[in-house]
């Protein structure tokens, strides 16, 4: 409730989770390779949201279905995610989270970041 009361938080929590884990080399690997997955995939979720909003259907029934349909998928897909991530996390594996994998690697191998 309050990460969404004000406008500017979301953005903050990304600042402090950026800078404060993924960036912080006291950390482990594997906990700033965590957070850098986390931030990644919350910033690729930002895409849908964006899009969704703009082309917002219209009131016919093919449109809500497409929409529904839309939403649902984004919310399974973050479900997995985190499931996933909290599985290999448990049992001591690195997650390799689709689309974000990658840019997490580059992010906690060395410096210069993304």
């Amino acid at each position: 409730m309050v990460y969404n009361s004000f406008p500017l938080m979301p953005f903050l929590v990304f600042l402090g989770i950026y800078s404060g884990i993924v960036n912080n080399q006291n950390n482990s690997r594997f906990v700033r390779y965590n957070a850098a997955q986390a931030v990644l995939l919350d910033i690729l979720l930002i895409v849908p949201q964006i899009l969704l909003n703009v082309f917002r259907p219209g009131s016919d029934e093919l449109g809500q279905q497409l929409y529904i349909s839309a939403e649902n998928t984004i919310f399974l897909f973050v479900c997995i995610s985190v499931a996933y991530g909290m599985g290999s996390s448990l049992v001591g594996m690195t997650a390799r989270l689709p689309l974000v994998a990658e840019a997490a690697d580059r992010q906690t191998s060395g410096p210069g970041g993304w």
